[in-house]
């Protein structure tokens, strides 16, 4: 049986800055069509990888191929264009990331329709075509009433969905969620994870890499889990086999436990942990 075509594929992927090592011989695959995870706490590299991901970031050592396209040969504008990434904010930054930082003064259509052009606001006209295109994209994330509302009037549940729609535009091969629910409240979380259930159900479903802290946002279609510890992956594979206390405990530093209810796992902290930590 041939093997999957790999939507990622890095193999001792480091970034160095001055003597500094964000990232530490990286080696991972996650194939096209696959729902994979990295979990790991703050400072770990995480978004170094993204970053390395869609070319905003070189390594300087090892190989990144994305999409079958080797970083650092290829046309990375091109690249971008075949890749979704939504990062939890709609702030306007020097991170003019595709998907990082929107106009949170447009309407939400117009807001998605910057996707088409990867730009922050709306600075060509898009057609009839894809203003249809977009509003499709927020009825299908859940915001058929919300279409014509500014986008910085949305709740920031609303905002993240929203910017969800705007990374499929393209209809994107690789889906990448850098923290997509950081900040919300629990209603608003549950409905981005319900978004990304239904987006993962397609039968056409992209690859996707979801970047988080939390077990519990892991879809149960989940089926590759990276654990991340001071830029390495300290262990990978299938959840069932590497969410588990001992692991966990590990990489975050502190004793917990988990438990697995109805295809989500989730995690407890108990008291007594506490002792140690402060």
């Amino acid at each position: 049986m041939a093997e999957p075509q790999q939507a990622i594929d890095c193999e001792g992927l480091v970034v160095r800055r001055g003597n500094t090592t964000i990232l530490d011989g990286l080696t991972c695959r996650v194939a096209r069509g696959q729902a994979a995870a990295i979990l790991g706490p703050n400072g770990c590299g995480k978004t170094t990888f993204v970053r390395c991901l869609t070319g905003s970031m070189f390594a300087t050592e090892g190989r990144l191929t994305v999409l079958d396209q080797t970083i650092g040969q290829t046309n990375i504008l091109q690249l971008r264009k075949r890749i979704g990434l939504v990062n939890p904010t709609t702030d306007n930054n020097f991170a003019h990331v595709t998907g990082a930082v929107v106009d949170a003064a447009l309407p939400t259509t117009l807001a998605v329709c910057t996707g088409y052009f990867a730009t922050v606001g709306l600075y060509d006209k898009p057609t009839d075509e894809q203003i249809e295109h977009a509003r499709h994209l927020l009825h299908t994330v859940g915001l058929g009433h919300r279409l014509d509302h500014t986008l910085g009037k949305l709740s920031t549940g609303e905002q993240r969905r929203a910017l969800i729609a705007r990374a499929l535009v393209h209809k994107p091969e690789l889906l990448i969620l850098d923290e997509p629910t950081a900040g919300l409240d629990l209603r608003g979380r549950e409905q981005v994870l319900a978004t990304i259930e239904r987006l993962l159900a397609a039968s056409d479903a992209p690859a996707l890499l979801m970047i988080t802290h939390h077990v519990e946002e892991l879809s149960p279609r989940t089926s590759h889990v990276m654990l991340m510890k001071h830029g390495k992956f300290v262990a990978a594979g299938p959840p069932d086999q590497v969410i588990n206390p001992e692991t966990l405990s590990d990489v975050y530093g502190c004793r917990v436990y988990v438990k697995k209810n109805h295809g989500r796992f989730w995690l407890e902290v108990l008291p007594e942990a506490w002792l140690d930590l402060v």
